[in-house]
């Protein structure tokens, strides 16, 4: 009888877990954000790229760039403001693969694919607001990047 318990709970530990995880992926609130009709991949800058500006504009232009260290399984800073135009840079100094993943993935937020470690991610910030983003490998790490 005590193992029929065990076992439930152990089921229903795992079906809530698997719910909070995947069923945070799905979250669609875009009025947060506003409408943005740009393909993020279209504003990614890949690791291991020459960090040109992916969004057309001209590199003589002076373009910030602003960092956030993934260690420890959190961001840090976990929230930064940066201007429209402005680029941000993640850098996993952790032992293991991270993703940056706006929580509203169909605005054109950041959307970085997994992050080895040792490896960076950049995104320009085209568009003004407020970005929640996670880690869709580990749920609880997350940050905001304001845009003004």
């Amino acid at each position: 009888m005590k193992k029929g318990i065990v076992a439930v709970v152990v089921v229903v530990i795992i079906a809530i877990a698997a719910w909070y995880i995947f069923g945070n992926k799905n979250s669609n609130n875009s009025s947060l954000y506003g409408n943005n009709n740009n393909s993020s991949a279209s504003n990614q800058t890949p690791s291991g790229s020459n960090n040109t500006p992916a969004n057309g504009a001209n590199s003589s232009q002076t373009q910030s760039t602003n960092k956030v260290t993934i260690a420890n399984m959190a961001f840090s800073p976990s929230q930064i403001t940066v201007n429209k135009g402005d680029t941000v840079t993640w850098t996993n100094n952790d032992s293991t693969t991270h993703t940056v993943t706006d929580d509203l993935s169909n605005v054109g937020g950041p959307s970085s694919g997994d992050i080895a470690p040792g490896s960076t991610y950049s995104f320009t910030f085209t568009k003004s607001g407020s970005f929640q983003y996670h880690c869709s490998i580990h749920p609880s790490m997350r940050g905001t990047i304001v845009v003004k």
